[in-house]
């Protein structure tokens, strides 16, 4: 992580305490002076775009106290979207039911597969893939998965 993207990422953590929004990831974009900070949020039910344009607003206030960049930047607030990755483990409970794609460690490399995430308990997910048996993996073995977009 960036210095920047260290800071950001405190500023944020500490404007999200006490509220249901949680932080996914922050990303920094660019080259000098033309900087772009992405900020990815959500909540366990789904983000509004009102959510992110409050946090939005309050950040822009914060990062510009803080002096975090040397000139112009532009900062862009918004939730994940369904084609990225999920990063948490908090993500997965509202996509109970949900087709996924995973990519694994496994022994000494890695495996990937296609299911339907069925379960949930502590930091073990469960994934039915349309034939064969189900697959429980620990939250930590997972190298990537990403939603299934059914188009």
């Amino acid at each position: 992580m960036s210095e920047i993207e260290e800071k950001i990422t405190n500023l944020v953590q500490g404007l999200l305490e006490g509220k249901e929004i949680f932080l996914v990831n922050v990303a920094i974009r660019g080259e000098r002076g033309s900087k772009i900070a992405q900020v990815y949020i959500d909540t366990d039910r789904g983000i509004t775009i009102g959510e992110c344009a409050e946090i939005s607003r309050e950040l822009r206030k914060a990062v510009d106290e803080a002096d975090i960049f040397q000139g112009a930047y532009h900062l862009e607030v918004s939730s994940p979207g369904i084609d990225k990755p999920l990063r948490l483990l908090r993500q997965y409970h509202k996509n109970i039911g949900r087709p996924f794609e995973v990519t694994y460690r496994e022994h000494e490399g890695s495996s990937s597969f296609i299911g339907k995430l069925t379960a949930l308990t502590d930091d073990r997910l469960t994934f039915t893939p349309n034939k064969g048996e189900p697959k429980t993996i620990v939250f930590s073995q997972i190298i990537e998965s990403k939603l299934q977009l059914p188009w």
